[in-house]
């Protein structure tokens, strides 16, 4: 009839697809959010089951876009700058770009296995029995007041670049690990702690693997021009902002059988130490030296009142830095970094407390800080019958803090730590951080370790964001 007519189904018709478009839109998106949502509750599950099991703390901390709970892609850094740390007065600083300073105490914890012929932190094997991730350590040492890791490493692995054993670590479960080389496992490790803000000591632990010849910062298979290109790898990977939580090197563990200002290059550890500590400097200027003590032979000092002959642990030693202190060409860069074992005397408290004073505590108080680089010992499994290395251990924490130590790193995270004495019966008795799973907290030597809470300016190492001008 001349108009355009419109057939009254027509819209009816579109109206119901609309609808029903609407609606499958709708099902899909509900049904995808309910299986995302299962699938995050059977991740968090996992998660929960891998996690370290201190009671403390949210079960789901990170979900990644792809559903994995607390298993990351990668680590994203903070965009955080790398500090000048400094040693002076007596505590670690963190000075930013922009010149401001953050004295920061260490609650610090060693992790090892790198040194070792695996070439790789134990623990991180997360298996239906046992084992945990480098994200969960992470979580658990932050959630309980944890600011840094000492992290062993071996001489010949960093020049060799060794990879990880194959097996050790659950790929899976630390997916953001890359474990290629020994560099980029370290790496891995040094952005894990970072996620959390927990800086990384790198302990120059042994010269070869499992080589306890490691007397001297040098020996015939690896001479000191190696050590120092050692550092320069060092340098090379890990001096940048990406791994702004790496604050130095403790620069030789225990070299027991050197000498102390005889002024002979060949045994000298005022000298040695000041060497690598320079050469260190020469590639990262930002990071600071960390210097332990020889052994030294029999010592005389006053103890409990008493004059006593005794021998420094492995480490302890510095009772030459009094007259002959390690200098370094770069002002407050150098942490004297003592070991402290047990004692097995029933008068403790003084004889700890005189006897740190007389290896290495006299400095204390001092320019440059004061961080112990190990101490510890059997503590839950202690078997004296006073509990005699347990108690120990709680004075040699009671004396630091008194003295105004910088801080300390305990022995260690890993139930693996193996002590010979318990208490006369010689074998092989271990004890750490955590249980033999791996997950479980060893609760009894972590209240212990809550008196390192008491340590001046205690808290995360901080995230700087302004960059150099």
């Amino acid at each position: 009839k001349g108009r355009l007519r419109v057939w009254p189904g027509l819209v009816l018709l579109l109206s119901i697809f609309t609808l029903s478009s609407v609606a499958i839109v709708f099902g899909a998106k509900k049904s995808y959010d309910s299986s995302k949502s299962r699938m995050i509750s059977v991740q968090a599950a996992a998660a929960k089951r891998r996690a370290i099991q201190d009671g403390l703390g949210d079960d789901i901390s990170e979900v990644a876009d792809d559903g994995m709970v607390n298993n990351p892609r990668t680590y994203t850094t903070k965009s955080c700058s790398l500090p000048n740390y400094q040693s002076k007065n007596g505590q670690i600083v963190a000075v930013s770009p922009n010149g401001t300073e953050v004295a920061v105490g260490i609650k610090g914890v060693n992790w090892f296995g790198m040194e070792t012929l695996n070439a790789v932190p134990f623990g991180l094997w997360q298996n239906d029995q046992n084992g945990t991730t480098v994200f969960d350590i992470a979580s658990f040492l932050q959630r309980n007041g944890f600011n840094s890791v000492r992290l062993p490493v071996s001489v010949g692995h960093l020049l060799d670049d060794t990879p990880p054993a194959v097996g050790l670590v659950n790929r899976q479960a630390n997916r953001a690990m890359n474990l290629k080389s020994y560099m980029t496992t370290i790496q891995s490790i040094v952005q894990a702690m970072g996620y959390r803000q927990i800086t990384v000591l790198i302990s120059m632990h042994t010269l070869l693997p499992n080589d306890n010849s490691g007397g001297l910062w040098y020996d015939k298979n690896i001479p000191e021009a190696l050590v120092l290109k050692s550092f320069d790898l060092l340098a090379n990977g890990l001096c940048s902002d990406t791994y702004w939580n790496v604050i130095g090197i403790d620069l030789k563990n225990e070299p027991h059988l050197a000498t102390w200002g005889d002024g002979i290059p060949a045994t000298d550890w005022a000298l040695g130490a000041a060497k690598l500590g320079n050469h260190m400097l020469s590639v990262c200027p930002q990071w600071v030296g960390f210097v332990e003590g020889i052994n030294g032979g029999p010592q005389t000092g006053i103890i409990d009142g008493k004059s006593w002959v005794y021998y420094n642990w492995w480490g302890g030693g510095l009772q030459g830095a009094a007259t002959k202190a390690v200098e370094f060409n770069v002002p407050h860069k150098l942490v004297y970094s003592p070991h402290y074992y047990t004692l097995s005397d029933d008068r403790l408290r003084t004889r700890v407390a005189d006897s740190m004073y007389a290896m290495f505590g006299f400095l204390a108080g001092n320019d440059a800080a004061m961080v112990m680089g190990e101490f510890g010992g059997l503590y839950t499994n202690d078997k004296h019958p006073l509990l005699t290395t347990r108690r120990t251990t709680d004075f040699v924490v009671e004396s630091l803090v008194k003295a105004k130590y910088a801080g300390a790193y305990m022995w260690s995270l890993n139930p693996e730590s193996a002590y010979q004495f318990n208490p006369i019966t010689p074998g092989s008795y271990t004890e750490g951080l955590l249980l033999d799973d791996w997950l479980t907290p060893n609760k009894p030597f972590l209240k212990g370790m809550e008196g390192l809470n008491m340590l001046p300016n205690l808290r995360l190492f901080p995230c700087f964001l302004d960059k150099k001008p």
